[in-house]
């Protein structure tokens, strides 16, 4: 609370001392000039300005001075509470943050699972040392089989064994070489190979674990069957262990009996 006042008191003052000190007397110095129509220059403005400046604290002037006052002190309560609010705000995030960063840490620690998948690139292949775009089919292959299964996790820039790679070489193949260009590139893989509709299901987020970057892509369980569209035709993936696998029609058509049933 005490701390709260302090900051608050400081903006007051802050707030009073520019109205008073400063837009009172400039603001005496535009009224002369406005009702006198006298032509402005910068010499004649300078002379006003100190004219004014000494008039504007005369008994005279004590009506106005309080006016402005009252004005300083109103925006520096108003200045004082934003600047609290946005503190608390900023702590908050920071903590959040922090606490994410622990969540995955611990997603990390855990393993694969039925709801957690590891990738160590989007399309970099690491044994060639080039990039590979059918390496995009994979990313899209486990979010379908997230989304018709129970939702789950995709991190990027981890190998199976949930050691740190970093993104830093899928950065260099794009052409914006950054987070945004590459969460860009996650939205631009769903919507090809598995249709618009699927953009929505799926949020992108980024953590710097080491001084290395890493991808979290959150997938939503999705209401309707996704397939997944590539140059070997439509498949359906579904997610059963630590695994994606494919469904040939039968199956699929029965995995989908089932769902709609539960």
């Amino acid at each position: 609370m005490a701390k709260r006042l302090k900051i608050i008191s400081t903006h007051v003052l802050v707030g009073i001392s520019v109205f008073y000190f400063i837009v009172h007397p400039i603001t005496m110095v535009v009224y002369w000039f406005e009702f006198s129509g006298t032509p402005f220059t910068w010499g004649l403005f300078q002379q006003v300005l100190k004219e004014r400046l000494l008039n504007s604290f005369s008994f005279d002037m004590v009506g106005m001075m309080s006016v402005f006052t009252v004005l300083g002190a109103v925006l520096g309560v108003l200045s004082g509470f934003f600047w609290i609010s946005f503190n608390r705000k900023n702590n908050l995030l920071e903590k959040h943050d922090h606490l994410l960063k622990r969540d995955v840490s611990q997603i990390i620690a855990d393993g694969e699972t039925e709801r957690v998948e590891f990738k160590s690139s989007l399309r970099y292949d690491y044994l060639n040392k080039n990039t590979n775009r059918n390496l995009e089919v994979v990313i899209a292959k486990t979010i379908a089989g997230f989304m018709n299964s129970k939702g789950g996790k995709l991190l990027i820039g981890l190998d199976d064994e949930g050691g740190l790679l970093g993104l830093q070489n899928d950065f260099a193949t794009l052409k914006h070489k950054n987070r945004d260009g590459f969460e860009r590139e996650v939205f631009r893989i769903i919507k090809q190979y598995l249709g618009r509709e699927a953009c929505y299901k799926n949020r992108v987020f980024f953590y710097q674990l080491e001084s290395k970057d890493i991808c979290l892509v959150d997938v939503e369980i999705s209401s309707i069957p996704i397939y997944v569209d590539s140059t070997k035709g439509t498949t359906f993936y579904v997610r059963t262990g630590n695994a994606t696998y494919p469904l040939s029609v039968k199956e699929t058509v029965e995995y989908l009996k089932i769902q709609k049933q539960q």
